[in-house]
C-alpha cells in the first residue's frame, strides 16, 4: 500500500487517473453503441428495398413507380391508384407517409422538397436529378383525387 500511496502523493497523479477513467468510459460507450446497430449510415440500397419499405409501412402498396434520392436517403413510391409514398431516413431507420396533397412540395431544380402533413415527420429534400420535375407535377394531381 506505502507504493499506491506515494503514486498517489505524486502531482498530477489525480488528473491522470481521473483521464484514463474518462478514456476507459469513452470506450465503452463506443463499445454498448456498436453493440446495439446505432450510428451507422443507414441508405436504401435500390428500388427492391423501397419496396420492401414501402410494403412495411402500408401494407398492400404496391408501387409502380420509383424514384430513389441519388444520396438514397429517401424515395418517392406511387401505386397503380395514384398514392403517392415519402420514405425518408429518420435516425437509424426509415419512415413513411403517404401523402395527400402537394402543398408541402417545393421544386428546386433537381431538388424536390417535401413535407406531410403529419408535424412530427418533418421535411426532406431529395435529389431526383431530372425525375424532380416529373414528380413535382405529378404531386399537382394528388388534390384533384382527393
Amino acid at each position: 500500500m506505502s507504493a499506491l500511496t506515494a503514486m498517489l502523493d505524486h502531482p498530477g497523479a489525480t488528473m491522470a487517473l481521473q483521464a484514463a477513467g474518462s478514456l476507459v468510459s469513452v470506450l465503452l460507450v463506443f463499445v454498448l453503441v456498436r453493440a446495439l446497430g446505432l450510428g451507422h449510415d443507414v441508405r436504401i440500397a435500390d428500388a427492391a428495398e423501397a419496396r420492401a419499405l414501402a410494403e412495411q409501412a402500408h401494407c398492400g402498396f404496391d408501387p409502380v413507380e420509383i424514384a430513389l434520392d441519388r444520396a438514397r436517403i429517401g424515395s418517392l413510391l406511387r401505386n397503380r391508384a395514384g398514392e403517392v409514398m415519402l420514405i425518408r431516413r429518420h435516425g437509424a431507420r426509415f419512415a413513411a407517409r403517404v401523402l395527400t396533397s402537394h402543398a408541402g412540395a417545393r421544386l428546386d431544380r433537381s431538388f424536390l422538397t417535401l413535407s406531410s402533413e403529419d408535424p412530427h415527420f418533418g421535411s426532406i429534400t431529395l435529389d431526383l436529378g431530372e425525375q424532380a420535375q416529373v414528380w413535382a407535377a405529378s404531386l399537382r394531381r394528388l388534390e384533384a383525387r382527393a
